[in-house]
């Protein structure tokens, strides 16, 4: 991760920020807006997509942008995008069709509308980021043939179950161990278990 921090710090450093466009507005996306705006140096979340655009402007309002541009073709994202003016649309594939944008997030959590875009964002040279483990799950490894077809990233992300867990993988492969089981397990985790209670759930068993 130093890494790609440092190699943001150079872009945000030469004035190349990385122009990401998001899909997607829900309680995920706000916060990946937050983060996006004051926390990384060298990205710009330059537009975001979302059925309901007032969604979109709530999540830059919430990370402290105001000045937001509502935008309905691609030429007007664009001159958004120049201006340095964040934009809102209800149509996403005006962020998979944009040249000034590099990269896109799916955050909707939906497969079948989901996997359309990001269809649309490859065919039209965008890297993939995946916040959504719905469709990652589902439709993943065919997504990524399209990807490596077409010459771009399809990936997941650092924040979401699937990318944490990964880490966690490699922490403890780099400590000299083998993982032989990666899972979603907080679910099982009973906050008020007691000797008791185990032995009863025992008996039941």
């Amino acid at each position: 991760m130093i890494i790609v921090d440092r190699a943001l710090q150079e872009r945000e450093r030469s004035g190349r920020p990385v122009r990401v466009g998001m899909i997607g507005a829900g309680a995920m996306g706000r916060a990946i807006t937050n983060q996006i705006v004051n926390a990384v140096p060298g990205m710009r979340l330059v537009a975001i997509s979302n059925r309901h655009p007032q969604a979109a402007v709530r999540a830059y309002a919430e990370a402290g942008v105001v000045d937001v541009a509502t935008v309905d073709s691609v030429p007007g994202l664009e001159r958004a995008i120049a201006a340095g003016r964040p934009a809102v649309t209800d149509d996403p594939t005006l962020l998979c069709r944009a040249g000034l944008i590099d990269a896109l997030i799916e955050v909707t959590g939906s497969i079948e509308f989901a996997a359309g875009v990001v269809l649309d964002g490859i065919a039209h040279g965008k890297d993939i980021v995946l916040m959504n483990a719905e469709l990652d799950g589902t439709l993943g490894p065919i997504l990524k043939v399209y990807a490596d077809q077409a010459g771009v990233i399809l990936t997941a992300c650092d924040g979401d179950q699937p990318g944490v867990q990964m880490n966690l993988y490699r922490f403890v492969k780099g400590l000299g161990l083998t993982p032989l089981l990666c899972g979603n397990i907080k679910g099982l985790q009973d906050h008020y278990r007691n000797p008791t209670i185990r032995r009863r759930h025992h008996d039941l068993l």
